[in-house]
């Protein structure tokens, strides 16, 4: 699967490689590196206003979409990203570790996981 990407005003294709069964796109030398795939689709989670919590974005975590400690044993070392919640209620936490919208759900697991010629088929609209 080939993505588009913009580098310097210039579009250029990119193919995502797999090292250490980390995610990578590269491009012009820029390495963007995305966790492992914990699931393929988001966790619905109740948060609660002005707490803080750690979610994984290595997707080696057992308490997937939240940390517990295993980026600590992994080469790659991906840290967690800590937030605070800014109001109670409930919200879709990615665990595909593709978002670019860290730590929320943004259908990255649709775009990645279901090729265009699907999601046209069933009416998909990203």
């Amino acid at each position: 699967m080939l993505y588009l990407k913009t580098v310097a005003r210039t579009p250029v294709w990119i193919l995502p490689v797999f090292t250490n069964g980390f995610l990578n796109y590269s491009t012009s030398g820029e390495v963007i590196v995305k966790g492992v795939i914990a699931k393929k689709i988001p966790a619905f989670v109740n948060l609660k206003k002005d707490k803080t919590y750690s979610w994984c974005s290595c997707g080696l975590s057992k308490k997937q979409p939240f940390c517990d400690g295993s980026h600590k044993d992994h080469p790659q070392k991906l840290q967690p990203l800590r937030f605070r919640a800014s109001k109670d209620g409930t919200v879709l936490l990615c665990r595909c570790k593709q978002t670019n919208n860290r730590p929320y759900c943004d259908l990255s697991h649709i775009k990645t996981f279901i090729p265009e010629s699907l999601r046209k088929i069933l009416n998909i609209k990203l």
